[in-house]
């Protein structure tokens, strides 16, 4: 397997190929962006099949859409905790940190390689099913796919590393919504991640989200070498984007958990209601 895969990436016509197309730093990793993209397909593919057995009757409560939705969740879930992992150690790296906009390193475009896989299978399973998931999530997928695919030119691996710290928040959002499927909104669990959701979501992506894309529009600026106009509009562009929907996402999350405490006051004031009565 080794053999086959050095041949794959260090055969001339491979590494001329990444050459030309400008992303040198992608040729001896490009075999797993397409591996990593069909490992994301069988855990969602897989969803279906383990799912109905480790949960039967909630299983057959779930329409159609929510069970897809249920197995999506399930390889955002295994990207995230491999992504969140791979980005600490990252992160550490003080020679990349050193570098943040140029620099590179083995460890970060290995773990690139997952992550540009997994926005790949994430951009074909939107398209496939643009009518559940929406042009938002098909925007999100495309500007991460474009991002990260980029940093193999090699540019801002260090802050790629970052930005993938968003996927805490995804990780809490998953179990959230599975938590809803499985009819478990009154467990303590659903309120403590709840609050880990909302928290996370705060912290890594409206806060921390917006002092990175600080440092990076500053970094792009006052480069002393010289970066392509075009990366440079788009990574811009990408962070707007991003960054936009993350804004957006928050103001829903938000205004969910309110109408949620408000409901939860309105059936505490009812059964109050309803006790006095039986009194």
């Amino acid at each position: 397997m080794n053999a086959v895969y050095d041949i794959l990436v260090n055969n001339n016509a491979s590494v001329s190929f990444f050459n030309a197309v400008g992303l040198p730093r992608l040729a001896p990793y490009w075999p797993r962006v397409f591996v990593s993209a069909a490992l994301f397909e069988l855990v969602f593919r897989l969803g279906f099949v383990l799912t109905p057995v480790l949960f039967p009757s909630s299983w057959g409560r779930l329409k159609k859409v929510e069970r897809y939705k249920w197995c999506v969740r399930l390889a955002s879930s295994a990207h995230a905790v491999y992504m969140v992992t791979r980005a600490l150690v990252v992160i550490a790296n003080t020679k990349l940190r050193s570098n943040p906009l140029h620099g590179y390193d083995p460890v970060a475009e290995s773990a690139f390689s997952v992550t540009v896989g997994y926005f790949l299978w994430d951009i074909i399973d939107t398209y496939k099913h643009i009518d559940i998931a929406g042009i938002g999530f098909m925007a999100h997928a495309v500007m991460a796919f474009g991002v990260y695919l980029l940093s193999f030119t090699p540019f801002l691996q260090y802050y790629g590393a970052c930005f993938m710290m968003f996927e805490v928040s995804t990780l809490f959002l998953n179990i959230h919504l599975s938590l809803e499927d499985l009819g478990l909104q009154d467990a303590i669990m659903y309120f403590i991640n709840g609050t880990a959701l909302v928290s996370s979501f705060f912290f890594a992506r409206i806060v921390y989200g917006t002092i990175l894309s600080i440092n990076v529009w500053k970094g792009i600026a006052s480069s002393e070498i010289p970066i392509n106009p075009l990366i440079s509009v788009f990574v811009k562009l990408a962070n707007l984007t991003l960054m936009g929907l993350s804004y957006y996402w928050f103001s829903v999350i938000i205004v969910t958990a309110k109408r949620n405490a408000l409901d939860a006051d309105l059936i505490r004031a009812l059964d109050e209601m309803e006790n006095r009565k039986e009194e």
